[in-house]
């Protein structure tokens, strides 16, 4: 490819998962796709890393960086964004976590003896 030219779509060579709300999982898996979510990112939302991020897609799309580097990139957006997929289901988690307090709340009811 010759230097400064304007690639189309690049497959990453690795998709980026990311949790998109209620333990919903999005794998972003191209160039253009990393792109498009962080167009979609809310304004009010967008700090350094998400800057970082857009502009190194942009570098990347017109060959002056590394594909790598600007995945890299957008993983430190997703993590400072907080929605770096960490492989735990959300609603799994707080369902767990409701059962136990219920069984807690059952122990101490059975222990309690009124006096």
């Amino acid at each position: 490819m010759r230097e400064g030219s304007i690639r189309s779509d690049i497959e990453l060579r690795a998709p980026v998962a990311i949790a998109v709300g209620a333990g919903f999982k999005r794998e972003i898996t191209s160039l253009t796709a990393m792109q498009n979510f962080l167009k979609e990112w809310p304004p009010a939302a967008r700090d350094a890393s998400y800057v970082t991020a857009l502009r190194s897609c942009e570098a990347a799309r017109g060959g002056e960086i590394d594909l790598d580097k600007a995945r890299q990139a957008f993983l430190i957006f997703a993590k400072k964004a907080r929605i770096e997929w960490t492989g735990a289901d959300p609603v799994a988690v707080l369902r767990e976590a409701k059962i136990r307090r219920s069984r807690a709340r059952e122990s101490r009811a059975q222990n309690h003896v009124p006096g």
